[in-house]
């Protein structure tokens, strides 16, 4: 009976060890096949973002210009029923905030109660059905201030971007969201 119970538990154990050492090479096996952000890509579009970014503290339309896609679609950030507008409608509202505004300038970064944060993101664990490594929407956040040239008011305004970008690394989706009435508000207020 003791050699019978032995040997089951013998047995048990070799199951165990044996059953465990197999599951580590498929477990190992999985963790490599997952892929790897490509944080170079990252990189390089938030170097465009930045450039375009620039640009428009600059007023260099034609810059912006040649960092669009001729094809691109544009999400502007007041309401209008969700219609995509394109490259000529983006850079005509860019024309009449420079126009209409001198020292623009981009602040990049989630400004918190002690610090600013990464202004750039992409990818994601959540939801798992739709995770991504991949930098295919760069996330934007910050705050864009400026003079109103015509009263010399300062304004500033939170602002978030969602950007993709095409095979030639142009952009060619952007869709905006900011308060386009608190820059109005702000000239209004005495």
């Amino acid at each position: 009976m003791k050699t019978k119970l032995f040997g089951m538990l013998l047995l048990a154990g070799l199951t165990l060890i044996i059953g465990c050492k197999e599951q580590a090479p498929q477990t190992e096996m999985a963790e490599e096949s997952a892929e790897a952000p490509d944080y170079a890509d990252f990189e390089k579009k938030v170097e465009m973002i930045r450039s375009f970014y620039k640009a428009h503290g600059e007023e260099d339309l034609e810059a912006q210009s040649a960092m669009l896609s001729d094809t691109m679609i544009w999400s502007p950030p007041a309401w209008n029923g969700n219609q995509m507008l394109g490259k000529e409608d983006l850079l005509a509202a860019l024309k009449s905030y420079h126009d209409n505004f001198d020292n623009i300038q981009w602040h990049e970064g989630i400004v918190m109660a002690d610090s600013t944060v990464n202004g750039y993101w992409s990818g994601s664990v959540f939801p798992e059905a739709t995770a991504a490594s991949t930098a295919d929407v760069i996330r934007v956040y910050g705050t864009w201030t400026a003079t109103h040239t015509e009263s010399g008011k300062e304004i500033g305004v939170k602002f978030f971007n969602l950007t993709t970008f095409n095979e030639d690394g142009l952009i060619v989706n952007s869709s905006d969201y900011f308060d386009v009435n608190g820059l109005a508000v702000q000239i209004a207020a005495e």
